[in-house]
């Protein structure tokens, strides 16, 4: 395959994890394609997701005003949903621009506050960078979403980030409405290939969203239908002449080949 279309976990590697292994891996992945497509969706769930994560972080050390009860805070933090993982993403990749930054920019200082300091600015200033970098790490953004405000993170009055709107439009039908409601063969495709006895909640809610579509077409497909859907939409929407480039492999592999597609990793 000559084409890559770029999933959430890479758009992630690439922006939030400098100087690490993974974002090495993930650049020379990109390379390996003649065309890169990252789909806005890869946008909107890293913005809904990990970015919101860093954002997290960024307001805690804002709120505590303390670097020492920041990091005591992150192991109480739910596994579900990868926020204690990202956090401790959030706090190396604050860590590397910390040290490379001239102290006269960038202090660690001595005290637990002036730490706390240094590693919210260094949050603040990946979040804004990567945010402005995002549709430059792909040869191409494509599947554009009519429901979604593409809106630019910025810092409040209070200190803490704003990343309002990260879902779609509440009061419209998802835009993606007609193109899957036209396949029915595919979505029953990809529903099968889920395990109809598997014990994740994001399995039983991606095969309830798929028989909601396969069984009631007439409906209104809501954003909260369309988040459920989440994986699916990759193997669905990826052109038969690229690969899913993701590293979830796990997810992604099974869904991608139901509808007789590939999902590569890096």
């Amino acid at each position: 395959m000559s084409d890559a279309y770029v999933e959430t976990t890479i758009l992630t590697d690439i922006l939030l994890k400098p100087n690490t292994l993974k974002r090495a891996r993930a650049q020379a992945a990109l390379a390996r394609y003649e065309n890169t497509l990252l789909p806005v969706y890869s946008i909107k769930e890293w913005k809904a997701g990990p970015l919101s994560y860093y954002a997290y972080l960024h307001d805690k050390l804002v709120f505590t005003q303390s670097f020492a009860d920041t990091i005591q805070a992150i192991p109480a933090l739910p596994r579900l949903g990868y926020r204690r993982a990202t956090s401790m993403d959030a706090l190396a990749a604050a860590g590397q621009v910390v040290k490379k930054q001239p102290a006269k920019y960038v202090n660690p200082g001595t005290t637990d506050k002036a730490h706390a300091d240094s590693y919210r600015l260094a949050l603040a200033s990946i979040i804004i960078r990567s945010w402005q970098k995002r549709r430059q790490v792909t040869s191409q953004v494509v599947d554009d979403l009519p429901c979604y405000l593409e809106a630019s993170p910025h810092i409040g009055k209070d200190g803490f980030f704003d990343l309002d709107p990260r879902l779609c439009e509440k009061d419209q039908e998802c835009c993606f409405a007609s193109a899957l409601k036209s396949k029915p063969q595919l979505l029953e495709s990809l529903r099968k290939s889920i395990p109809e006895n598997s014990g994740r909640r994001e399995d039983q809610k991606r095969r309830k969203a798929l028989k909601q579509l396969i069984k009631h077409p007439k409906e209104t497909l809501t954003r909260e239908t369309c988040r459920d859907l989440g994986d699916a939409l990759f193997a669905f929407f990826c052109p038969q002449s690229a690969v899913v480039l993701t590293t979830n492999i796990g997810d992604h592999e099974p869904l991608a080949n139901a509808v007789g597609k590939q999902a590569e990793k890096p």
